[in-house]
């Protein structure tokens, strides 16, 4: 398999597969939305409320998980979240109330960070020229599990009765989970010494090297903090959420005050080494980073957001049945078993920025036309669409992080935790959209976005020199 040695291969297949089931578990309720209102006395709003929740920890999820891993390594890190998952995934088959829907949506948000332990995995066990196909293959085939959840456990549920289908469907994929956390442990295993290598706090602040990347970093954490800020102000709107305004005001306080000390941190923490001077074989440009996230917000965010409202939308668009729209939106996810990989391939080969540039534009163009969707299109060109749209978005993702571990290799668990948790962060914002403004609207301002990302691929440098660690 591309050259790639038998531990390789053996890594490669044991890490995918980790995060396949974290995924299937993580949008196991997305095929289930309709059957929850019928079902389980949840409304529309409710329903629209628990997909943002779904996203929402995953955002800090990412950044804490990211440096854990940089710490602890991937091995036990990614072993625990499996289990974490199959856990939550347990619980929220058994809920019964709206507020254990909620707890267990929330908590299912952290399974998203599973992401970010393969990609140190990958980077630990691949060396640069085949970097972007090792990480487009392990995420290309991991985000696969979101197309899975919703074209096979519909057909689970189907066996059962609605009431009892999706709750056996939903409890089986975190069953699947716990299973595999056993087997990786057992067979899993890190480059001796690697993670060593590169002695790592827990703090969430990254290494910079200039003033201007200090500044930058700052306005980085900005919208991470916005999301959840967002996420509480629409919980605060639901008859669940206890304390009314009062409890509104002090939790976003609270968000703004652990900005504020993040932000402290990261000066405290940078400023004597910019001070004192950074030797120039670990200088690099946070930009870079900043790019990329901006990337990922609109190549995974929409992804998250889209395949958590697809289904749903081809159902009450074209008046299918509740299987019928899970297998038809599954589309939009299944190509990541070969448009990731692509991603990271033509990135490889083609070069990253050019390949980037195309495949932003080819998705804002994509986003725009498929808000003209109405129940007046053919069924066939509506989906023809979306897949097209999802190619290019998945290959998007392959080619971003064909990037993300060149910037600097000691740092790839903390650049690759705040570039996927912009990822989140994109989905939270999106999916916000779509809770207030009709579908066309939601459409053509993920199509907006994109043309400013665009805009930020100007900046983004060629990386044809890589940084010195991998040599």
């Amino acid at each position: 398999m591309f050259e790639f040695n038998r531990d390789q291969q053996a890594i490669l297949h044991l890490t995918w597969i980790a995060f396949f089931l974290t995924f299937v578990s993580w949008f196991n309720m997305a095929p289930f939305n309709t059957t929850l209102q019928a079902v389980a006395g949840l409304t529309s709003d409710q329903v629209k409320l628990l997909m943002i929740c779904n996203v929402a920890l995953t955002i800090p999820a990412r950044i804490v998980i990211g440096s854990l891993v940089d710490r602890s390594g991937p091995k036990q890190v990614f072993t625990g979240l499996l289990v974490f998952t199959g856990a939550v995934s347990l619980y929220f088959s058994l809920a019964t109330s709206f507020e254990e829907f909620l707890i267990s949506r929330l908590l299912m948000g952290c399974a998203g960070a599973g992401f970010v332990v393969g990609i140190k995995m990958i980077a630990e066990w691949f060396p640069p020229g085949k970097m972007g196909t090792a990480q487009g293959i392990y995420a290309g085939w991991g985000n696969f599990g979101a197309a899975a959840a919703l074209f096979t456990l519909p057909p689970i549920a189907a066996l059962f009765s609605p009431e009892l289908g999706w709750r056996v469907a939903t409890a089986f994929s975190g069953f699947l989970c716990l299973v595999w956390a056993g087997v990786y442990h057992r067979w899993a295993s890190e480059v001796p010494g690697r993670a060593k290598d590169f002695p790592v706090g827990l703090e969430n602040a990254i290494e910079v090297t200039s003033r201007k990347d200090l500044i930058l970093q700052i306005l980085l954490m900005v919208p991470l903090y916005a999301a959840i800020g967002l996420l509480i102000w629409k919980l605060a709107a639901s008859p669940a959420f206890p304390g009314g305004a009062w409890m509104e005001a002090v939790l976003l306080a609270g968000v703004v005050g652990i900005f504020i000390l993040n932000a402290l941190r990261c000066i405290k923490i940078n400023l004597p080494r910019i001070t004192n001077g950074i030797p120039g074989e670990k200088k690099y440009e946070f930009s870079q980073i900043v790019i990329l996230s901006l990337v990922y917000a609109l190549t995974f965010g929409s992804e998250l957001a889209v395949v958590s409202m697809f289904p749903e939308f081809l159902e009450n668009t074209f008046q299918l049945s509740v299987t019928t729209a899970g297998v038809l939106a599954s589309s939009f996810a299944l190509f990541n078993l070969v448009t990731r990989p692509g991603g990271g391939w033509l990135s490889d080969k083609l070069g990253r920025r050019p390949v980037m540039f195309v495949l932003v534009l080819g998705s804002a163009v994509c986003y725009g036309l498929m808000g003209e969707i109405t129940s007046h299109w053919p069924l066939w060109l509506a989906i023809g669409l979306a897949v097209l749209c999802s190619v290019l978005i998945q290959a998007g993702n392959g080619a971003c992080f064909a990037i993300v571990p060149l910037i600097r290799k000691d740092l790839t668990g903390k650049l690759a935790g705040v570039a996927g948790a912009y990822g989140n962060v994109g989905a939270v914002f999106f999916l916000t959209l779509f809770s207030i403004v009709e579908t066309t609207a939601f459409f053509q301002w993920i199509g907006a976005y994109a043309f400013l990302v665009l805009l930020s691929l100007l900046f983004l440098q060629s990386f044809k020199n890589l940084h010195h660690s991998y040599h």
